[in-house]
């Protein structure tokens, strides 16, 4: 008995073999094709699962998304300079992009008045990377002695990078003489403005230890912003602490469009993928006719021809599957630089995933075939009429 099952095991594998090896061409197209679309679908399950957070690093360097200032319900316009610096540890450290707090004033440079913002360069840099900068930008946020203007005032000053400028507060007798380090083409309101370190303007303003407002770039992948809101208006509450809707529902609709998109290309490469692996697997079926019927006329039942065609599906699928996320992982490289100028995480979920949805094409494919192979029949093959 044991003797006869080990018979039939060898057989079986036998016929799988020679199926699988004699007609080469046939089972190679078959193969690339699993592995096109295996290689495609392991790509995009990469992209998709780094996605959000590429993307949310990717738009945050488009400006702030969050904002911190005077509760609403008082009648402050600043709040201590302190306070802001609670409201960024609240915030976790992995998920700070950037923030500046901002001071604003009114003074005099030498062709006339313009507002000046004090602000921590460090942080505004990592806040608004998008800025165009004629010039260089200013390291230290303990530099009193150089500014930077907004493109706009520049002009209409007349001032140019290197040039010296008095700054004057005649309201308390403040003045000062700044070097323009950098001049800055922002597209918004900074470029009618002069920036210095938020120190200077504190004591330009008489507003030691003070701050109108300030702005945060928060990564909002896994973390709920509304609760980080909620959570900082708890500990402080004199300020307001909330997420810049605009830019938090664009950020959610262009990644909501970008994963349909991924979707569309999935389902439209797996249906290209099963149509040709099934045209693949009819002529197959055709040109082993005979075959298939001498199996069945020597006693295999419509059983065991669906267990071989389905072993040979499956060898062919699990092949294909490999090479293709080999594959599919340098596309998700290309992808990732491309779009996001990073590398794109591997995640050992994309191989049980890829390898699902494959077989699932793959069983889809040879449903046809398969039933093509079951309806054989045996004497009308060995009279010669198929």
């Amino acid at each position: 008995m044991a003797a006869a099952r080990v018979t039939r095991a060898r057989m079986f594998l036998r016929l799988i073999t020679k199926a699988l090896t004699v007609r080469k061409s046939r089972v190679a197209i078959a193969l690339f094709s699993i592995m096109i679309g295996a290689a495609i679908i392991s790509a995009l399950l990469c992209v998709y699962f780094d996605i959000s957070i590429k993307m949310s690093r990717e738009l945050r360097t488009y400006g702030a998304n969050f904002f911190v200032g005077p509760s609403a319900d008082s009648e402050e316009r600043t709040i201590d300079f302190s306070a802001f610096e609670a409201a960024v540890k609240t915030v976790p450290p992995e998920a700070l992009i950037g923030a500046s707090p901002y001071l604003y004033g009114i003074v005099r440079l030498d062709l006339g008045n313009a507002v000046m913002a004090g602000v921590d360069f460090s942080g505004i840099r990592r806040l608004s990377p998008y800025w165009q900068v004629d010039g260089r930008w200013i390291v230290a946020d303990f530099d009193d002695r150089n500014c930077m203007l907004g493109k706009s005032l520049a002009k209409n000053m007349e001032l140019k990078v290197g040039d010296k400028i008095n700054l004057v507060n005649r309201d308390r007798n403040f003045e000062t003489k700044l070097t323009v380090k950098g001049i800055i083409e922002t597209g918004q309101a900074e470029d009618q403005q002069i920036l210095v370190n938020r120190a200077l303007a504190q004591q330009i303003l008489g507003q030691d230890g003070k701050i109108n407002h300030a702005m945060m770039s928060i990564l909002t992948e896994g973390l709920d912003i509304d609760a980080l809101a909620s959570s900082i208006e708890r500990r402080l509450p004199f300020i307001d602490a909330k997420p810049i809707r605009k830019v938090s529902h664009s950020e959610g609709k262009i990644l909501g469009k970008i994963t349909g998109l991924m979707a569309l290309v999935a389902i439209v490469i797996l249906s290209l993928t099963t149509l040709c692996v099934m045209t693949t697997l009819m002529a197959m079926i055709v040109e082993r006719t005979p075959e298939i019927g001498l199996v069945k006329a020597l006693g295999a039942d419509n059983g065991n021809v669906v267990l071989q065609f389905l072993s040979e599906i499956g060898v062919i699928t699990v092949s294909g599957v490999v090479l293709g996320i080999v594959v599919g992982y340098g596309l998700a490289q290309v992808l990732g630089q491309a779009v996001f100028s990073s590398s794109i995480s591997f995640r050992l979920i994309v191989v049980p995933m890829t390898l699902a949805i494959s077989l699932a094409a793959a069983l889809v494919a040879g449903a046809i075939p398969v039933r093509m192979a079951v309806k054989i029949n045996p004497s009308s093959v060995l009279r010669g009429e198929e």
